[in-house]
């Protein structure tokens, strides 16, 4: 699973929350060991700790480094930091007598809520100026989720977190609020019946689930990736092991503290430097900068060690006092700055941007978390909860009127709103996915052409088989043929290869796509449709294992080999889709928010760049010219005068950045008839 673009989160600021250490007096109370009367007291190298975890992520989402590729370690640091003080608060006031779960929740939400709204507020006023209706629609959705704290849920059922688009997605980061929040709502409960049962037993308790939530984490790490990574019973490990701390017992002498604080930085220093983008994580990977974060908090409790006096200093104290707000103005921020600048957004603008964060986060600490946290807004309970449920109905039905009428479209220009309406201009669900291994292993085949005819054909591919289906069920009505299609996201049509943390699922469905070609003796003719790029480093021989560039290459030429011979070899013909051309960015959003802005969308590649980017595919194609009977050539259609469009006749060719738009099927069809045989089509259409 690739954690190079992972969000992170930071939880609650060190000062006067009850889940996060400190009093209503302004000054952190953390029962650093509340078996020890009198051991509370301020703990400012945790503030300290916090910067470290915050910095990560800031300078890993800015990528103002080109090593700087695991700053996502920073979020073990800021679960077991939040675990640790919502515990340690937890304790010392049920051992006093005077816990109670309402205000604990209530002073979550006095604590995290009013910045979180502001952020939210600035973030839709944007929207509304700048977005296209597709983007704001999107936004709108990722807000009522963050809202309700299941923006993790979200995310996880929607975005392909690990993937190119996660840039572009505004509120990512907020998908690890929702793990805390989540994990606070059952947390208290569980530890409250263990106090008051057993009391004695309360660390072997948290430790057993630890210990199971570690195991889901290691068990589904591989086959079930985004999950284990998004949701809160993978994670709530990470929470309970800052938990376990408080029952830690101090350092007894200085040298072990001064050792835990090494520790601690080699322990994190190591995960910085040695994880990657291919770094399958959290799985087992979690525990160095988990176990850091414990070594340093333990260090911490001994004043003279030298990774507190280090992390108490004061600009580290500072910076981890703003790390919420910091942490929630970031990355809209830095994504707002990308899309505004495009290729222009260089290393002194995002530096430019970086500090602007730290301008913002400071304004929203001051005038927004200060007053609300000390009560000097809205300080009685029934007060505040009335304002945040207004607000919060007020924020969810402006979005909710958003996402009906698919983006507001009536507030931008109408032919601003007419490009950027390609952006759903999709297929329909008519022909469902072989999403899993179960599915993959006997695929839904979806019936394409004319009916009652016999199924010569067989359709096998990706998602851009999937988007180009209309396509070819209308070129197969038309030329008076049918057949049978299955397909799965991510997955060339290739017998034999994995794709990289995806289980077997890609691998099931190609052999039981070959099993069926082989076997059934209705299929006359194989078409493989794909993009092909997945085979530029993205192809493998096992799903728990990443191949190098050339190894991956060198693996989809024996493979693609291998597959058009093995069906050549058993009489059939063999039908190829050659890659399309693509664009540089999402084509409906990127062309549409460049009429609104009046500037030139510069979407095209060249051809030298498509002939650059494919040319491991047509020396396949080459190859096995003897092998296979025909070959559909999109950029016979889309590249004229040195470049191959992402806009014909004033509409877009795709509906994201490279999946054919379905408003255009009428012309591919026409485009298959022609290069590989058939009668004639009608005139292509405008999106619905």
């Amino acid at each position: 699973m690739t954690a190079a673009q992972c969000a992170l989160q930071t939880s609650a600021s060190n000062r006067n929350i009850p889940g996060d250490g400190r009093s209503e007096g302004g000054r952190m109370q953390v029962a650093a060991h509340p078996a020890h009367k009198g051991g509370i007291s301020y703990r400012p190298d945790i503030d300290g700790l916090r910067t470290v975890a915050v910095l990560l992520v800031v300078v890993f989402h800015f990528h103002l480094f080109s090593g700087g590729e695991s700053g996502f370690v920073g979020v073990d640091v800021f679960f077991v930091i939040s675990g640790y003080l919502i515990t340690a608060i937890i304790r010392q006031q049920v051992e006093a007598q005077r816990f109670s779960l309402v205000g604990f929740w209530v002073k979550r939400l006095r604590r995290l809520a009013p910045a979180l709204f502001v952020v939210l507020a600035a973030v839709l006023a944007y929207g509304a100026v700048r977005l296209v209706q597709a983007d704001f629609q999107q936004l709108a959705e990722e807000v009522v989720a963050t809202q309700f704290y299941v923006a993790n849920v979200y995310f996880w059922r929607n975005v392909n977190y690990f993937g190119l688009q996660a840039g572009s997605i505004y509120l990512l980061h907020t998908w690890s609020l929702s793990v805390e929040e989540q994990f606070y709502v059952a947390y208290p409960l569980l530890l409250l019946l263990v106090l008051k049962l057993a009391p004695r037993r309360a660390p072997l308790v948290l430790l057993a689930a630890a210990l199971v939530s570690f195991g889901l984490n290691l068990a589904f790490v591989g086959s079930k990736p985004e999950a284990v990574f998004y949701l809160m019973p993978t994670r709530a490990w990470e929470l309970l092991i800052g938990a376990l701390l408080t029952w830690a017992p101090r350092p007894k002498h200085q040298m072990l503290a001064q050792l835990l604080g090494v520790a601690g930085v080699v322990l994190v220093i190591s995960a910085v430097v040695s994880y990657t983008a291919d770094t399958r994580f959290p799985g087992a990977f979690a525990l160095l900068p988990t176990l850091g974060a414990t070594s340093l908090i333990l260090a911490g409790s001994e004043p003279e060690a030298w990774s507190t006096r280090l992390l108490s200093t004061s600009p580290m104290v500072a910076i981890g006092r703003l790390s919420y707000s910091l942490y929630l103005v970031h990355w809209p921020i830095n994504v707002f700055a990308s899309q505004e600048l495009g290729e222009g957004y260089t290393v002194g603008w995002r530096v430019a941007m970086m500090l602007l964060c730290f301008l913002v986060s400071a304004l929203i600490y001051r005038w927004v978390e200060t007053p609300f946290r000390d009560g000097s807004l809205l300080p009685r309970i029934r007060q505040f909860l009335r304002g945040y449920g207004t607000g919060l109905v007020a924020s969810v039905a402006l979005c909710v009127a958003v996402i009906a009428t698919h983006g507001m479209p009536q507030r931008l220009p109408a032919e601003v709103a007419r490009v950027g309406a390609f952006a759903n201009d999709r297929p329909n669900d008519r022909c469902p996915e072989s999403s899993n291994a179960v599915e993959a292993a006997r695929p839904a085949l979806c019936d394409l052409g004319v009916p009652g005819r016999a199924k010569e054909w067989l359709v096998w591919g990706d998602s851009h088989a999937w988007a180009a289906q209309e396509a070819i069920d209308l070129w197969l009505k038309n030329t008076g043929q049918a057949g049978r299609f299955a397909f799965m996201h991510s997955c060339p049509p290739v017998w034999g290869v994995h794709i990289p943390r995806g289980g077997t699922a890609c691998q099931l469905l190609n052999d039981a796509m070959m099993a069926t070609a082989l076997r059934d003796p209705q299929v006359k003719k194989v078409f493989l449709v794909s993009t092909w790029h997945q085979a530029a480093g993205w192809l493998t021989t096992s799903p728990d294992r990443h191949l190098n560039l050339a190894d991956s290459l060198a693996l989809f030429q024996r493979q693609f080999d291998a597959t058009v011979r093995e069906l050549h070899a058993h009489g059939k013909e063999v039908y190829v889709w050659e890659p399309l051309p693509g664009a540089r960015g999402n084509v409906p959003r990127r062309a549409a928010t460049a009429l609104l802005r009046g500037e030139p969308p510069r979407l095209d590649f060249s051809i030298a760049e498509y002939r650059e980017q494919t040319d491991f595919f047509f020396e396949a194609l080459a190859r096995n010219r003897p092998y296979i009977a025909g070959s559909f050539s999109p950029s016979q259609v889309l590249c004229r005068e040195g470049a191959c469009a992402s806009v014909l006749d004033g509409e877009p060719v795709y509906y994201d950045h490279g999946h054919l738009a379905r408003s255009g099927s009428a012309r591919w069809a026409q485009a298959l008839a022609s290069q590989m045989g058939g009668g004639t089509v009608g005139q292509h259409r405008t999106p619905d």
